[in-house]
């Protein structure tokens, strides 16, 4: 890949996971990672009464250390957002 593609495409994506981090953050939540720049971002979230306006596209169960979560993922301004909730 051409390297100013290659750097316009990370330029998008960054402006990408800018507009989700505010959209989050209009919510109440907190971002606590963000990653794939470059590819497509994924961010990661402290789940609060905010994830009740986001619409996970899916779910996954998780069990660590004998404790059940449930992972779940929702696109934001085209950024994957993932957060862990207890079950």
């Amino acid at each position: 890949m051409d390297k100013n593609l290659q750097n316009q495409t990370v330029s998008e994506h960054m402006a990408k996971a800018s507009l989700a981090m505010r959209t989050l953050q209009a919510l109440g939540l907190t971002v606590l990672n963000i990653s794939g720049i470059g590819e497509r971002p994924r961010i990661q979230i402290i789940p609060g009464a905010g994830c009740n306006q986001l619409h996970p596209g899916y779910r996954r169960r998780l069990v660590n250390d004998g404790r059940r979560y449930t992972e779940r993922v929702a696109d934001v301004s085209g950024c994957l957002v993932t957060w862990e909730e207890r079950t």
